[in-house]
C-alpha cells in the first residue's frame, strides 16, 4: 500500500532495494538502543559523569587509560544513535497521516511518557527524579501536538502556511522550556517533513538539512529515502503497541543495571 507521503509520485525501478515501514521501526529501535546504552551504561552506569564537574571529569579521563577507552567507545556509541533522530520524526509524520484518532495517538504517547519519566531518569542521572532533561517521548508528544495543529491549518493558503510555522515555533520554544531529549530539533524535523510530506524529494532534501543540527541524524534520510511506505500486513493492535512498550522497557532495564552497578542506592546528583 502506498502512503499519502509518496502519492502524486511515479515509482520508478531502483538499483537500491526497498524497505517497509516496519523495518524502518526495528532500525529505529536499534540506534535508540545504542544511543540509551551509551548514555545509561557507559556514561551514567561506568564513569558516572554526572558526579563530576567538566574540568574534574577531563581530570579523570586523563588520568585513567581505562576510562578515557569507554569516554570514546560511548561517544560513538551515542553518535551512532543519534541516527535514530531524523528515523523518529518520519516515522511520525507516518503515524499522524495513518492514525484514525489523533486524541488517542496523542494519549498513548503522553501515556508511556510518563511511564518512561523515572526509569529515564534512574538510567542516565541514577536517580529517581532529574530536572536536568525529560525523556525523548515528551519530544514526540511536542511534535505530535504540532503535526496535529499543522494539519488543522491546511487548506487555508497563505494564512495556513503562517499557522503551520507558528505551530512549528510554537512546539520548538515548548520543548526548549521543558527541556526534553533530542527537544526542538526534533519538532523543526518532524514539522517540515510533515509540511512538504507530499513532495517527497523535496521534503527528504529539507529534512536531510535541518536534521544537520545533530550531524549524524542526517543520516537517518538513506534509510527514509529507501522506504517505501508500505506496512507488513497483519500487523495486530499487540505489535502495534510493542514499540511503544519497547522504550519504558529499555530503559526499566538499563536503570536496574545502574541501580546494580552502584550497591542497589541512586548516585548522588551532579556536581
Amino acid at each position: 500500500m502506498t502512503t499519502e507521503y509518496d502519492s502524486g509520485l511515479e515509482r520508478k525501478k531502483s538499483l537500491f532495494p526497498s524497505i517497509s515501514v516496519n523495518t524502518l521501526k526495528i532500525a529505529g529501535a536499534l540506534l535508540l538502543t545504542l544511543y540509551f546504552f551509551s548514555a545509561a551504561v557507559i556514561q551514567n552506569g561506568m564513569l558516572h559523569v554526572y558526579q563530576y564537574s567538566p574540568a574534574q571529569l577531563s581530570e579523570l579521563l586523563a588520568g585513567d587509560a581505562e576510562a578515557m577507552l569507554w569516554a570514546g567507545i560511548g561517544s560513538v556509541a551515542e553518535i551512532i544513535g543519534m541516527i535514530a533522530i531524523s528515523i523518529y520524526a518520519y516515522l511520525l509524520v507516518q503515524g499522524v497521516e495513518h492514525t484514525s484518532s489523533m486524541g488517542k495517538y496523542a494519549l498513548s504517547v503522553l501515556v508511556f511518557a510518563l511511564i518512561s519519566e523515572v526509569p529515564y531518569d534512574l538510567a542516565v542521572y541514577g536517580q529517581v527524579w532529574n530536572w536536568d532533561s525529560q525523556n525523548t517521548l515528551w519530544s514526540v508528544l511536542i511534535a505530535l501536538v504540532t503535526l496535529w495543529m499543522m494539519k488543522s491549518a491546511e487548506g487555508r493558503g497563505a494564512v495556513g502556511y503562517a499557522l503551520s510555522a507558528v505551530a512549528a515555533l510554537g512546539g520548538c520554544l515548548w520543548s526548549v522550556l521543558i527541556n526534553c531529549k533530542f527537544g526542538w530539533g526534533f519538532v523543526l524535523i518532524a514539522s517540515v517533513l510533515f509540511l512538504l510530506r507530499r513532495r517527497r524529494a523535496m521534503s527528504l532534501i529539507a529534512g536531510l538539512g535541518v536534521s544537520l543540527i545533530y550531524v549524524t541524524a542526517a543520516m537517518g534520510f538513506i534509510l527514509i529515502s529507501l522506504c517505501s511506505g508500505e506496512r507488513r500486513n497483519g500487523e495486530n493492535r499487540l505489535g502495534k503497541y510493542a514499540y511503544y512498550v519497547y522504550y519504558p522497557l529499555l530503559l526499566v532495564l538499563l536503570a536496574l543495571w545502574v541501580w546494580m552497578q552502584r550497591g542497589a542506592s541512586p548516585a548522588p546528583g551532579p556536581v
